[in-house]
């Protein structure tokens, strides 16, 4: 593929897959950046390098009491995300501010943290797409995590960009989870994303080689018809991966703020501060896709009554492990 300015707007790319030093971008590397603090162009994206002054690692445990969420730690490599999807909750968290920031300290502070916590799982997807820019820290984080035990490392990603993956050996201790959503949504939601199906291929080859991979389906967006969801199920079920969660569209009503086109269509405020979709739409749209999936789908950040009402019991999330490290 043809080198491109620094500066030069190129057409949307489907992950961002190349910062290099220099003033070229080539679109088919791996990602990397320049010296700390510089700021470099791509397609409109500023991706900044820096030394990071906050903590690596913090309990993810926000959920409200009446919302069933396991905890699990946020590993901070990075912040932000290239993809922009209009629902995306990064939009508020980061006040509308999406740029990438890619931390350069040395691996030993990430690892003096980690020391301090025994066993968890510990996701570097919370704030930031695991592989849709590969943080300087995640090649010595997936070699210590795979020398570990009880502490399992968590990437969660709607990328492609699987190649960085291929030079290690896959570990038991090191999970890859797949964001999915329907060919529909994904059209109307996620544009700047590799189709789901391009993310099944991903998943599946990663599967092969002898990773741990997880799929995730969500948000589920009732708007596009819960009927366009069946194909990707079916999809999944085929992948057969260890864990699915599914989760339907939530947010807090902050996000129009600063995202107008945010998905909203018949959500309405929840007594757990969010938007969500009517009690018994969630329930018709979890229990068709267990059918379709062919197997009972934990899921993500969902009431204690919804659970109840459906008869589930949760054991294991995309998020978790359970004790004897599945």
């Amino acid at each position: 593929m043809k080198s491109l300015n620094l500066f030069y707007k190129s057409q949307k790319p489907r992950h961002i897959s190349a910062i290099k030093k220099s003033t070229v971008i080539t679109s088919k590397q791996e990602p990397d950046v320049g010296e700390k603090n510089e700021k470099l162009r791509f397609d409109n994206l500023i991706i900044t390098k820096r030394m990071r002054k906050s903590p690596f690692v913090r309990l993810f445990n926000k959920t409200p009491s009446n919302v069933i969420c396991p905890h699990f730690y946020e590993l901070i490599l990075s912040n932000g995300c290239p993809f922009n999807c209009l629902y995306c909750y990064l939009k508020l968290t980061f006040r509308g501010n999406k740029n990438p920031v890619i931390f350069t300290n040395p691996w030993s502070q990430v690892e003096k943290e980690l020391l301090k916590i025994s066993k968890g799982v510990f996701s570097t997807g919370e704030l930031a797409d695991s592989l849709a820019v590969i943080p300087d820290l995640l090649e010595p984080a997936i070699l210590w995590f795979s020398n570990q035990e009880g502490r399992y490392l968590l990437l969660t990603t709607k990328s492609t960009n699987i190649n960085f993956l291929r030079k290690f050996t896959p570990s038991s201790q090191v999970i890859v989870s797949f964001s999915i959503n329907s060919l529909k949504a994904w059209e109307l939601f996620e544009k700047k994303t590799p189709s789901p199906l391009k993310r099944l291929e991903s998943a599946e080859k990663l599967k092969a080689l002898g990773w741990r991979v997880r799929i995730r389906l969500d948000p589920v967006c009732l708007e596009v018809g819960l009927k366009d969801y069946e194909d990707i199920c079916k999809r999944i079920k085929d992948l057969d991966p260890e864990v699915v969660t599914v989760g339907t569209l939530r947010h807090y009503p902050g996000l129009f703020r600063f995202e107008k086109q945010a998905p909203r269509k018949g959500l309405k405020k929840a007594p757990d501060g969010r938007m969500r979709y009517a009690e018994e739409e969630r329930l018709k749209a979890y229990e068709t896709i267990a059918n379709w999936l062919g197997r009972e789908p934990a899921l993500c950040k969902e009431t204690r009554e919804v659970w109840e009402k459906l008869g589930w019991k949760f054991r294991v999330c995309n998020c978790t492990v359970i004790e004897n490290g599945k």
